[in-house]
């Protein structure tokens, strides 16, 4: 293999095994890359922080050294060698960012994500399993105070 001369052995079966890894069942990875990717990432962007967080996670998780970039050039040769349209890894990816713009609607262990609750309160919306609690004062139910006032220390008392 002429693409991988400048890279060891060791390095590119490391990369083969982060890149054949089921990032889509592990859920920690994906709740952390929700949190990672935002609201409305570019795709571009959302592309080069997903490897980013699968590297940082990967070698974490199985403790190994991961070069970043010798994982992306290494990544960008074997998609170039068939042709830029390496089905196995173009849809991981882009089916990714779209989970993260849309929210935690697909399978997300919690119910409501942070932009839906923004938009039920903006909306004047009840929150579900939050108390309602009135706005208002209950006038005339109030009692006055029975015990005399505190002295302060410099006070003396002249009774």
């Amino acid at each position: 293999m002429a693409e991988t001369t400048n890279q060891s052995p060791a390095a590119v079966s490391t990369y083969e095994q982060l890149e054949n890894y089921s990032w889509d069942s592990d859920e920690d990875f994906q709740s952390g890359l929700d949190a990672i990717l935002g609201a409305n990432p570019s795709p571009e962007q959302a592309a080069e922080l997903t490897l980013r967080a699968r590297c940082f996670y990967y070698a974490r998780k199985f403790n190994c050294d991961i070069d970043f970039d010798g994982y992306k050039a290494w990544r960008e040769q074997t998609l170039d060698l068939t042709n830029g349209t390496n089905a196995s890894e173009i849809p991981t990816q882009n089916a990714q960012a779209p989970t993260a713009s849309t929210g935690h609607e697909q399978g997300a262990p919690y119910p409501a994500s942070f932009a839906q609750v923004v938009e039920l309160i903006s909306s004047g919306q009840p929150i579900p399993g939050i108390k309602e609690i009135p706005d208002t004062v209950l006038a005339g139910q109030g009692t006055e105070s029975s015990t005399a006032k505190r002295k302060k220390p410099w006070e003396k008392d002249l009774d």
